[in-house]
């Protein structure tokens, strides 16, 4: 977890994820992305081929090809949504691959949002037994968070991220010049994973977001580059420590139980992954009152500041039966214990063992009749003001 700036661009930083075995940097800030072919060369790999979605191709699709260095590179295009980041998705990558010719010493190169990052590394772990892959970003919340660590997979009806891998990246070049063509929606659901990472890291990052907010209530910032530096340089110091979520790494799902449960109820259709995790921050919050120690003057605090980015959201109708569910299939279940992490206080996560159903079905109903009162009606998203 060093970070460094980058002699050959001063605007740029990179953060170094010193994982044993497989370090590799994180480069942050305007024009990264032009850094691909640089970063590639000393791998001397053979081709890539490059994935994105229909929305990045519409965008950005002549950008992408002129950033991998030849003249027609290996472009596969996907259908765009979270409902892509299924088995199915990547059965059809493999075969495109095999179409292709790709061979072991070929990169994959994802670009686009969590979905693209999620599929095309699970594919490159499975293909031929695992092949090399980049991730170049293109929102915020692939930026600051699934973009880095490894983390792969997909879904299924039954639960979020059920099937995957830890297959880490050759590298990451964030470059904040993707988010000027980012919908305000997309923005506000990759601030869940900054609001997330600042609440679990320190009163230091939690101060430095609520300040970018107020600068910057439509979210867009030159300064939004240094939030997504220290989100990665928090995420990588945990990820060296515990690659493969054994103990400490467990924290970077706060918020995550229950949002990963409502995601599912909405069929990955009606909340987007991180407007689901920004009631799911809701909910942990409540629990932490309940469970974990938290002053009900802070949890009151924050719920204040998350509440303009909540009513933004279209209502999600549950019954918390099913949620509970849901929760029970959660991957981090242990001994059919839903295990939760809860905040002491900024920067003071504990992972906690939830196994009174009645403790859970309190705070889903709180959370429920929060969502009906300060619901966005669906389709529409209100204007967010400090």
């Amino acid at each position: 977890m060093n970070t460094t700036p980058n002699s050959a661009r001063p605007s740029l930083s990179t953060v170094e994820v010193s994982i044993p075995g497989h370090p590799y940097p994180v480069v942050i800030g305007p024009g990264a992305r032009r850094r691909f072919v640089s970063y590639l060369a000393p791998f001397h790999l053979n081709r890539t081929v490059w994935i994105t979605d229909r929305n990045v191709a519409g965008l950005w699709g002549d950008e992408i090809r002129s950033l991998s260095g030849t003249a027609a590179p290996d472009l596969v295009v996907l259908p765009a949504g979270e409902e892509q980041k299924r088995l199915a998705t990547v059965e059809d990558l493999c075969r495109r691959f095999v179409q292709l010719g790709v061979e072991r010493h070929d990169t994959l190169v994802a670009c686009g949002g969590g979905v693209i990052g999620d599929v095309v590394g699970f594919a490159a772990a499975c293909y031929l037994r695992g092949v090399n892959f980049v991730q170049l970003p293109t929102t915020l919340l692939a930026m600051v968070d699934s973009s880095v660590g490894g983390k792969t997979g997909v879904d299924l009806p039954e639960g979020k991220n059920l099937v995957g891998a830890f297959h880490q990246p050759r590298f990451v070049l964030a470059d904040p010049d993707f988010l000027a063509t980012l919908p305000e929606r997309e923005l506000r659901s990759g601030l869940a994973e900054v609001i997330k990472t600042a609440l679990i890291s320190g009163p230091k990052l939690f101060t430095e977001l609520r300040s970018f907010v107020k600068r910057h209530p439509d979210l867009q910032g030159p300064d939004l580059a240094g939030l997504i530096e220290s989100c990665v340089d928090f995420k990588a110091g945990v990820v060296e420590k515990d690659e493969r979520e054994g103990g400490l790494r467990r924290i970077l799902n706060f918020g995550h139980t229950v949002g990963h449960a409502l995601e599912c109820l909405g069929q990955y259709r009606t909340l987007k992954h991180g407007e689901a995790v920004l009631w799911g921050l809701s909910a942990a919050l409540d629990l932490s009152v309940r469970r974990a120690g938290l002053d009900p003057r802070l949890e009151t605090d924050i719920q204040a500041f998350l509440a303009p980015f909540l009513t933004a959201i279209p209502p999600l109708e549950f019954d918390s039966g099913e949620v509970l569910d849901l929760l029970a299939r959660d991957k981090k279940v242990r001994r059919k214990v839903v295990q939760f992490v809860l905040l002491r206080g900024v920067g003071l996560p504990v992972v906690t063992p939830l196994a009174d159903p009645q403790i859970l079905i309190a705070a889903l109903d709180h959370l429920r009749d929060r969502m009906r009162a300060g619901a966005a009606p669906e389709g529409e998203d209100r204007e967010i003001r400090d």
